[in-house]
């Protein structure tokens, strides 16, 4: 199917949620917090890569071991060891230099677009839809849905009071959150904040001698927190609160996955059952992992053991699981956890080679995941079914989302195109991959059809959230799997979004949408019938306060 084609039967869908929802954001008024942009920039002039900004300067590479050699061959075996671990270093140091070339460049553009847009009073931003309806904000650079220190950088135009200790409840959960002190109860982390006041002027009165914040996980935001609390307490009940509050799915991909299948246990470790504390599936992905690590009486067991299987370096490999992660990716994540767990003060028990230790494991980390969350590896198991029943029939894999938006998964062969050019009086030949018109490709229909599925169903859930709210809310900061706006509006935003949430999934038996949409557009009976479902209540949602949190 052509693009224009595609596009025709989009205009003429029943789309009018995915077009009140792209209006309604783009009504967003925002301005530059001049307050962190002058920090910011100061910081970033010093050039010492503090709140996670990247380093002014490259990092100088380790010289030569033996300089008074100059052949290899010349090195003995003792030698060529601490030769290998040289090169293993300076390699490293090479890609982290060449990654933050990149970060620099991002850096100086985005406080570029921040001084000039310092001097209006307010700006909205242009939103659009990609393939699968998923809402991204359309700037390069400075964005509601960029890294810390760019999102920082923006507050909403309009304030809305904050009156009494409720409207007051979702600053202070916002400011718990920012520092990372997130895996408390609600009410532990607003009492956190008040007791954080005193420490939170400090910092106000001088960011550069006062620097706790940069300890907090998202210092940046943390930052403009700390001047939004205490310019809050020095004015009093009434004072026009502009900062952006927001609440964050519990491994939002998984909820979904959980929810689609009624899976009870998925359902618990990723909050959609209430409990009394949040539920962390990346904590019980560690536990199951070191369980299994302890029954491994080998002495690679015992150093993992003594160096620590903690959520962080669980939670990058369980939260790809929905989007098609695979083992090698799983071993690569672990292999930053342990560099930055390294990094921060803990004795390397490994050895500067980690190739052997991550892929270990990797496996258990694996195992560790499937067991938490079966339910989610069926749902991914069934789309990837469906997915290759498109490529059967070779067409491109498609389906409807529950706001009426059409997805279709396009992803053609590639052929090299070879060809002959004069670069400097010499004959060059180059080759670049195009695609081939009208043909599937196999392997990356499959791969791609269970987190692009996911991705549109959390996006539907936003949009349906967004329409909702809209009466409500005037000002919104989403991003994706984590929703948005003023303190004290924030109670509104979480009822709906839970009430959106459990309709869509009520309303809408979405894997047997897949097959019977896969069965019309294919004129085949020969689709598999869905994973069969749980028993799980989806109406506890409603009750489930860490739902999104």
């Amino acid at each position: 199917m052509s693009l224009k084609t595609h596009l025709k039967r989009l205009r003429d869908a029943d789309l009018t949620e995915e077009y009140g929802c792209l209006n309604t954001l783009q009504k967003t008024q925002w301005v530059i917090n001049t307050q962190l942009l002058e920090v910011m920039t100061n910081l970033w002039e010093q050039g010492q890569g503090l709140g996670k900004l990247p380093a002014r300067e490259d990092i100088a590479l380790p010289p030569f071991p033996f300089p008074d050699k100059k052949d290899v061959k010349e090195l003995t075996e003792g030698e060529m060891e601490v030769f290998r671990a040289w090169s293993r270093k300076r390699s490293h140091i090479y890609s982290e230099n060449n990654r933050s070339v990149s970060k620099r460049i991002q850096v100086e553009r985005t406080l570029q677009v921040a001084r000039e847009y310092a001097k209006y009073d307010k700006f909205y931003y242009v939103w659009q839809n990609d393939f699968r309806s998923r809402k991204y904000a359309s700037s390069t650079f400075l964005s509601p849905q960029s890294a810390d220190w760019s999102k920082a950088l923006l507050t909403f135009a309009r304030g809305v009071p904050i009156n009494n200790w409720d409207d007051a409840r979702w600053l202070c959960i916002q400011g718990a959150n920012l520092y990372g002190n997130d895996k408390v109860s609600l009410n532990d982390r607003e009492m956190w904040a008040w007791d954080y006041v005193d420490e939170a002027k400090r910092v106000v009165e001088d960011p550069y001698t006062n620097d706790h914040w940069l300890t907090a996980d998202k210092p940046f935001q943390f930052l403009a927190w700390c001047y939004e609390i205490v310019a809050m307490t020095r004015h009093g009940w009434g004072y026009m609160s502009h900062l952006p509050c927001s609440a964050d799915g519990s491994c939002n991909g998984l909820q979904h996955l959980s929810a689609i299948l009624r899976d009870e246990r998925g359902g618990r470790a990723t909050n959609l059952i209430p409990s009394d504390l949040p539920q962390d599936i990346y904590t019980e992905v560690a536990e199951e992992t070191t369980a299994r690590v302890m029954q491994d009486d080998t002495e690679l067991a015992r150093k993992c053991l003594a160096f620590g299987i903690d959520r962080k370096l669980a939670k990058r490999p369980v939260m790809i699981v929905p989007y098609s992660g695979t083992r090698h990716a799983c071993r690569a994540y672990i292999e930053e956890a342990i560099q930055d767990k390294i990094k921060n003060g803990a004795e390397n028990l490994f050895g500067d080679d980690l190739f052997e230790v991550t892929s270990y494991l990797a496996g258990y980390v694996w195992d560790s995941i499937a067991g938490v969350i079966q339910s989610a590896r069926n749902v991914m198991d069934y789309v990837k079914d469906v997915a290759e029943v498109y490529a059967n029939h070779e067409r491109h894999m498609e389906w409807v989302t529950p706001t009426g938006w059409i997805v279709l998964q396009q992803y053609n062969e590639t052929e090299q195109k070879r060809i002959k050019t004069h670069i400097n009086g010499d004959v060059v030949s180059l080759s670049f991959p195009r695609e081939k018109p009208d043909s599937v490709h196999r392997h990356r229909t499959g791969l791609g059809s269970s987190p692009n599925f996911i991705h549109s169903l959390d996006a539907a859930a936003m949009t349906k959230t967004i329409c909702k709210a809209s009466p409500y809310i005037g000002d919104f900061a989403m991003v994706h799997d984590s929703y948005g706006t003023h303190s004290a509006l924030m109670p509104t935003m979480s009822e709906i979004l839970r009430e959106q949430f459990v309709d869509m999934y009520e309303q809408n038996d979405v894997l047997t949408d897949l097959r019977n949409h896969a069965m019309i557009t294919l004129d085949t009976q020969d689709v598999p019938e869905p994973p069969a479902r749980g028993n799980l209540d989806l109406r506890n949602v409603l009750n489930s306060q860490y739902f999104f949190a």
